[in-house]
């Protein structure tokens, strides 16, 4: 009984240890505000929301690196509960992030996704090709890379009239699918 204690206990603390690792906000990002701004509220009135905290990501359009550090241009998505930006073709538009490090253009690439914490700097005109555009301004403290995400798969074809483990590349109607044997009578089989 004691021993079936100790295994219960064991197991208790290695499933919390598992969900503890699971919970998946980076390291410097937390803790994720409160009321969160949207860059509407912030182009409505920048004087009001200058300084405020805030934790924005999407997926970087630009990398500009001078003297001070690196600029990050990044095109706003929605983020998940992890702080990732989701994979959805919606955006609030872009902000610029600026950090006093130097970020590699080679690995800080166009179409990666990041996540950024820091304090809200005011507006900046800029522009996007000849389109003249107002940029939310955010000095950064902490600028998460996310991994790449795995390509998407080919679809999988599975052939029900099909030999055994045989995955065709489509579907067909099989003449003999009522037989116990299909192989047997199926020239397609061999």
């Amino acid at each position: 009984m004691n021993l079936l204690r100790h295994f219960s206990a064991l197991t208790g603390l290695l499933l919390g240890g598992l969900l503890v690792g699971c919970a998946g906000i980076p390291e410097g990002i937390e803790p994720l505000p409160e009321e969160p701004l949207t860059r509407a509220e912030v182009l409505a009135d920048p004087e009001a929301t200058k300084g405020q905290a805030v934790v924005w990501g999407g997926v970087i359009a630009k990398v500009e690196n001078t003297r001070d550090g690196t600029r990050l241009e990044v095109v706003a998505r929605p983020l998940n509960r992890e702080a990732r930006p989701r994979e959805v073709d919606q955006s609030e538009g872009r902000f610029r992030a600026y950090i006093d490090d130097f970020l590699d253009p080679q690995v800080y690439a166009e179409g990666r996704e990041v996540t950024v914490r820091g304090r809200l700097d005011g507006i900046e005109d800029g522009s996007i090709g000849e389109f003249d555009y107002r940029f939310v301004r955010i000095d950064a403290q902490t600028v998460h890379l996310w991994a790449k995400r795995p390509p998407p798969r080919e679809p999988y074809y599975y052939d029900p009239w099909g030999p055994p483990g045989y995955m065709g590349p489509y579907w067909r109607p099989h003449p003999y699918h009522w037989r116990h044997d299909p192989w047997r009578y199926d020239p397609w089989y061999w």
